[in-house]
């Protein structure tokens, strides 16, 4: 009825392959070969090595960042790859190690401090997963509503699922969550999407600050907006009892005196 052909996993979508679960080496296998064949046509002996630079640069780091900055690649193919493009630049030949005085990760950092201004092929995977994780947590893109609500759990979706789903994509940033959520904090708008315990909006997690058992943290639900009235603080007078510096420690943030969303900074 709908005119759509059948089809199976894997196949190829916008230059980038389509699989269920964990990115496996076979998923990226083909990218890995077409860059060895490039690399392997080049006549290196007509270039420098600064031409060598230049043509990794321009040609092979762009062959890979359509695909890297979706998926996270297997180490062991990285590892491959990096190979391929030391061997070139410093020797001509892909398959011909050169003794050499540098190591490559200083070659890899920038002109300024000493290097060739090379991409780490490692760190730019680590970068691109750090950016999808932050992606997911902080658009409203379908994928990141959907990918959301599969694999994260709680009244404002604090916490990451602890079993497995097969997802190739959440497989490969899972391990950033908790990371981002340590590096990162909230600015207050309406307070409805922040925990008033749990998360950091103030200088640190009150919870944290004030020392409250874990299993007492799992029933406090109460959000930023439970505390404001009128665009000031409401801080109960039991609690202002139990916990003495809550209300100068909270009186530093400024409640916005227009209606506005929070905000993951």
């Amino acid at each position: 009825m709908l005119s759509f052909s059948i089809g199976v996993l894997p196949f190829i979508y916008l230059g980038v392959q389509m699989f269920k679960g964990k990115p496996k080496t076979i998923h990226f296998q083909n990218i890995a070969d077409r860059i060895r064949v490039k690399l392997a046509a080049w006549k290196a002996s007509l270039l420098s090595i600064v031409g060598r630079v230049l043509m990794v640069k321009s040609v092979i780091q762009s062959m890979l960042l359509h695909s890297i900055l979706i998926y996270n690649w297997p180490a062991s193919i990285i590892k491959q790859i990096e190979g391929w493009i030391r061997n070139f630049i410093r020797s001509g030949d892909i398959n011909k190690r050169k003794m050499v005085t540098v190591a490559w990760h200083k070659c890899c950092k920038p002109f300024a401090e000493g290097g060739l201004g090379l991409r780490s092929i490692t760190k730019l995977n680590e970068a691109s997963n750090m950016k999808l994780c932050w992606e997911m947590l902080t658009s409203d893109e379908d994928w990141c509503k959907l990918i959301r609500s599969r694999v994260l759990r709680g009244a404002r979706q604090e916490r990451q699922i602890q079993h497995h789903v097969f997802s190739s994509i959440w497989s490969g940033i899972k391990h950033k969550f908790q990371e981002i959520q340590f590096h990162s904090a909230w600015m207050i708008g309406k307070g409805d999407k922040i925990s008033f315990w749990s998360d950091n909006w103030t200088s640190q997690v009150l919870a944290d600050h004030f020392q409250i058992p874990d299993w007492i943290r799992l029933h406090l639900k109460a959000s930023v907006k439970d505390f404001i009235h009128n665009h000031q603080w409401c801080i109960p007078v039991d609690l202002q009892d139990m916990f003495p510096d809550l209300l100068n420690l909270i009186s530093k943030i400024q409640i916005p005196m227009m209606e506005c969303e929070d905000e993951r900074v």
